[in-house]
């Protein structure tokens, strides 16, 4: 990876070769864009911003779900530029996570505004595509409605641009400050007032049927990335192996349950500091 991150940072033609790569390899594109921005500048980190998300732009007029597609696609890829800005300038990972909620929680609202026909032909894509794969299988399904298709696109405009910023940190510390981003994650911790808000939020959508549950995961986002920190600080504490790593992150991808348990259990931290009262294994 590091290797990777010097070439990146060889030079602007580098990076944007790497940018434009990234439309077909999860989260290297905003990774890129936000290790140029964290070690050079914004202007640079601009820069590969736009060669990065020029394929989605050219996909608008193809069809008609294509300008909700794209907007999800550019709006994580700004997101990540954005937060990767604030973070250059000393901001905490809780603020910059925070933000990346919120505002793309106001861009699909804005799009939802201001573009609803897109909105409607990516929502009768997907209740097609639910239909097609529910006869498939002798099933019945649910149909859904714009509010499930607007918290799909905030989701994925978040969730990458929360995981290519820490990806993008990760990077700029294996290069300038080697074991870095380690500690630094390993700290991350809400505010009271944050994390009050986010659970607050995602309990709400929690109890407003289907079309909220993405709306839920989104606002549960930073409670869950606390999690993580929370899990990794306290296997280093007790000197556990990395195979209790894999074990967690398998559970957390494999069931449901296990990742608003982890929002719970980071809630909980927040006022019981649960990495502050542990204690090495003896």
């Amino acid at each position: 990876m590091r290797a990777l991150a010097e070439f990146i940072l060889r030079g602007r033609l580098q990076a944007t070769a790497v940018a434009l790569i990234g439309n077909w390899v999860p989260l290297l594109t905003p990774a890129t864009v936000a290790l140029v921005t964290l070690r050079v500048g914004r202007n640079n980190g601009l820069l590969i911003l736009l060669w990065g998300v020029l394929p989605s732009l050219l996909l608008l007029g193809f069809s008609q779900i294509a300008p909700a597609v794209a907007t999800a696609v550019v709006g994580g890829v700004l997101l990540t530029y954005g937060a990767a800005l604030f973070l250059r300038r000393g901001s905490g990972w809780a603020t910059c996570l925070m933000g990346i909620v919120a505002v793309a929680t106001l861009m699909a609202v804005l799009l939802g505004a201001l573009a609803p026909d897109a909105v409607q032909a990516a929502l009768q894509s997907w209740n097609q595509l639910l239909e097609e794969l529910a006869s498939s299988v002798d099933a019945s399904v649910s149909s859904y409605s714009a509010t499930f298709v607007l918290g799909m696109l905030a989701y994925g405009m978040a969730f990458p641009a929360a995981l290519g910023l820490m990806l993008g940190r990760w990077w700029h510390s294996l290069v300038d400050n080697p074991g870095g981003f380690g500690a630094e994650f390993q700290a991350l911790k809400l505010h009271p007032i944050q994390a009050v808000t986010s659970m607050a939020a995602a309990v709400y959508c929690l109890f407003q049927g289907l079309d909220y549950a993405l709306w839920s995961a989104l606002f549960l986002l930073p409670l869950v990335l606390q999690g993580v920190a929370m899990v990794h600080r306290l296997v280093a504490i007790k000197g556990l192996g990395v195979q209790w790593l894999f074990v967690f992150y398998a559970v957390l991808i494999l069931l449901e349950p296990a990742t608003q348990l982890l929002a719970v259990l980071a809630f909980l931290d927040t006022w019981l500091n649960f990495r502050e009262r542990a204690t090495p294994r003896a």
